[in-house]
């Protein structure tokens, strides 16, 4: 997964395969570089387990984080509705646990955050 600084030139897009806009022959931005990144969600638990929409994309991005100790950039946040939280998730062994939910109801730390 690259990321690419806002701001970009916007004729330099290409529609990919499912009709979403992305950034062509720019420069693009590690994902250990950044400091924070907003993630879209179809469910959550409190422990910060995320269910996407069955890609692995932001997994495989930030796969790294798994074996950090200490330092955990980016910070990772989903973004949700309430009613998208359930009582608990099993993570696969490739999951990439959240540090916050951020709400309607407002911000969930996870457990990881």
């Amino acid at each position: 997964m690259q990321f690419v600084q806002m701001g970009s030139d916007e004729r330099a897009q290409r529609t990919n395969r499912l009709g979403i806009d992305e950034p062509r022959g720019l420069r693009t931005i590690a994902p250990r570089r950044l400091d924070i990144v907003f993630l879209p969600l179809v469910g959550f638990d409190a422990r910060g387990v995320r269910l996407g929409a069955g890609g692995g994309y932001y997994d495989r991005a930030f796969a790294f984080r798994r074996w950090r100790s200490a330092w955990h950039a980016p910070r990772l946040i989903g973004v949700a509705y309430s009613f998208q939280q359930v009582d608990t998730l099993i993570p696969a062994a490739h999951d990439v646990l959240l540090d916050a939910v951020v709400t309607e109801k407002g911000m969930l730390r996870c457990a990881t955050g």
